[in-house]
């Protein structure tokens, strides 16, 4: 995408206001689980408490992208954001004073309540784009959720690095919640979210998922997420020192390849296209199996970054065109639960067969699952 399409979308009317608050609410989203994982570690002195909190905050976040996207296509946006970001201020102080307190049950409530109502600023500003850009400049504005999205989780926990010395995990998580609210109230006092509604809804229990589009969407998200969860994984087991280095390398490719193929990538045979970018993920992933030295390793990880940052714009915009009426923000929300919960899964695989046949195999392994997925890909689009 080119500078000046990034400034056109900037610079519409009504837009700064909801734009600065995404970027505001997604800084914490990287800092959050670490801090909380240091926080409890050093209170209860030990990580697996400490990996039980972090892994009902990531689940939490899970459940509540999915349940909010639901209530702000029903609700509006306002409310529903207004209200799970008081919800979040609540239990992320919870947390901070249970921890110090020593009291175990409290800290693994308010983890997961804190992660449930984390509110989805990102998904609601999707939704926004129709309201504030033309179309011609809609698959830019598409790109531009994804960079805003991206830059700032990458900046995130650089910024923690910095600042853990100084004010320890306590106070951290106490400026994600502030992060959290000034994002939200941003956002869900624009003018844009105030006067944004969804139209006629679609009754059915699937909701979202009639459409075939926010189905394959969401194929390709689950994918995307698998692939993270495996490389990162098997990128910590093969490099651990420099394991901050190799997760960079993958976010800052991400970055770079939203910026650069996410507008162009946005056209017809969506299906086609995604499979094409799963499938340079596959290549490169099977490329770093084969690299035994860090720096060779983290330019591999670096290309696989660069087919996974426009394959999270097109899934979006192909959601953002082809949810059914009423239900723009729950498949935005879908996707995103889809994302994390596979990035999880993908983690937990990855750890399990790199501990037995090590992280080259885990890489291989990870590689194999994307080519499945590309074909199945390929069979849809053929449809």
């Amino acid at each position: 995408m080119s500078s000046g399409a990034f400034l056109s979308v900037l610079r519409r009317p009504g837009v700064a206001r909801p734009a600065a608050g995404a970027v505001l609410a997604s800084l914490p989203i990287g800092m959050l689980g670490l801090a909380v994982l240091l926080l409890v570690q050093r209170s209860e002195g030990g990580f697996a408490t400490a990996g039980l909190a972090v892994g009902l905050l990531g689940a939490g976040t899970a459940l509540g992208m999915v349940v909010q996207g639901r209530l702000i296509d029903r609700l509006g946006q306002t409310r529903v954001l207004l209200t799970a970001v008081a919800v979040q201020a609540v239990a992320i102080a919870g947390l901070v004073l249970a921890a110090r307190s020593g009291v175990l049950g409290a800290v693994l409530v308010c983890a997961f309540l804190g992660g449930s109502c984390e509110p989805q600023v990102n998904a609601s500003l999707r939704a926004l784009w129709p309201t504030l850009v033309p179309p011609g400049l809609l698959p830019a504005a598409m790109t531009c959720s994804s960079v805003m999205f991206e830059a700032p989780v990458l900046a995130g926990p650089l910024l923690l690095t910095v600042a853990l010395p100084v004010i320890g995990p306590a106070t951290a998580i106490l400026l994600c919640g502030v992060l959290f609210t000034g994002g939200a109230v941003l956002l869900a006092t624009s003018r844009a979210s105030l006067t944004w509604r969804t139209g006629d809804r679609k009754k059915g229990l699937t909701g979202a998922l009639t459409s075939r589009g926010v189905r394959t969407a969401l194929l390709a998200g689950a994918a995307a997420g698998l692939l993270i969860g495996m490389v990162q994984v098997s990128a910590a087991a093969l490099f651990t020192d420099r394991a901050g280095l190799m997760y960079a390398a993958i976010s800052v490719g991400s970055l770079i390849g939203a910026l650069a193929w996410g507008t162009r990538m946005q056209g017809d045979r969506p299906e086609l296209r995604l499979a094409g970018l799963i499938l340079m993920c596959a290549i490169t992933t099977g490329v770093a199996a084969l690299m035994t030295t860090p720096v060779v390793f983290a330019v591999a990880l670096f290309a696989f970054g660069l087919g996974l940052g426009p394959t999270g714009v097109l899934k979006f915009s192909l959601a953002a065109r082809t949810a059914p009426p009423g239900h723009a923000v729950e498949a935005f929300t879908l996707i995103a639960a889809a994302g994390v919960s596979a990035i999880a899964a993908g983690a937990t695989v990855a750890g399990a067969v790199a501990d037995r046949l090590g992280p080259a195999t885990a890489l291989t392994a990870a590689a194999t699952v994307a080519v499945f997925v590309a074909v199945v890909l390929v069979s849809r689009g053929s449809r």
